[in-house]
C-alpha cells in the first residue's frame, strides 16, 4: 500500500493542468500554463453521456457525438464501465467515463493537487465506502466511526442529509468514495477534483 501511495503521489505531482475544452465552456478555476492540455476523441458508437459527477447515477447534463474531440482536465477512479474504472473530468467541469474516450497524446493526470488530506469518520455507525459518489454505487468497504481516512479530492454528487460533497479516498486502482456529510476534516479540506 505504501508503494502504491508513493506511485500515486508521483503520478499526481506530474501534471496539474486545468484546461479549456474544444467546443465546450471553459472550466472554472485557474489554468496552469506550464502543462499542455489533454485531449480525447469520443469512440462510443451511439454517443457518450456527459454527467454532473463521475458516476452513471449522476444527472445527465449532455452528450457527445462519436468522433468529437474534447479537452480533459484530469481523471479519477469511479464505478467501472465495461471494465474501465477511470472517469475523465472534461474541460467544462462535467464528467464522462474514460471507457469511450481515446486519448489523443498523453493520458490525463489524476485529479487533486498531489497532496493527501485527512478526514475522520463521524457517523454513528460505520461509514459505507462506495465505488462512486452516489449512494446507489456499489459498497466496496466500510470505515468505522473515529477512523482516519486519506482524502484526495472532492466532487458534488448525490446529496446526503443536505450535503452534496463526496470525497475520493486514496486507493489502489478502484473507486473509493465517501459522503462528506459523515467526515470531519482534520486540517484543510481537499480541493475539488
Amino acid at each position: 500500500m505504501i508503494i502504491r501511495r508513493h506511485i500515486r503521489q508521483i503520478a499526481l505531482a506530474i501534471g496539474t493542468a486545468a484546461v479549456i475544452p474544444l467546443g465546450l465552456m471553459a472550466a472554472a478555476g485557474p489554468a496552469h500554463a506550464s502543462h499542455a492540455p489533454y485531449e480525447g476523441k469520443v469512440t462510443a458508437s451511439t454517443g457518450l453521456n456527459v454527467r454532473s459527477a463521475p458516476t452513471g447515477y449522476a444527472s445527465k447534463v449532455g452528450s457527445l457525438k462519436r468522433g468529437t474531440t474534447v479537452r480533459i482536465q484530469c481523471k479519477v477512479f469511479g464505478p467501472s464501465v465495461a471494465g474501465n474504472s477511470l472517469w475523465y473530468k472534461l474541460g467544462n467541469g462535467n464528467w464522462a467515463t474514460a471507457r469511450y474516450i481515446a486519448n489523443v497524446g498523453s493520458a490525463p493526470r489524476f485529479c487533486g493537487d498531489g497532496k493527501e488530506y485527512t478526514g475522520k469518520v463521524v457517523s454513528r455507525t460505520s461509514l459505507n465506502v462506495r465505488s462512486g459518489p452516489h449512494g446507489a454505487n456499489a459498497k466496496v468497504s466500510s470505515a468505522p466511526r473515529g477512523h482516519s481516512l486519506e482524502l484526495v479530492c472532492k466532487v458534488n454528487g448525490q446529496r446526503v442529509d443536505g450535503n452534496p460533497r463526496w470525497y475520493q479516498l486514496v486507493g489502489d486502482g478502484g473507486g473509493q468514495w465517501v459522503s462528506a456529510r459523515y467526515v470531519s476534516n482534520v486540517g484543510s479540506a481537499p480541493p475539488y477534483c
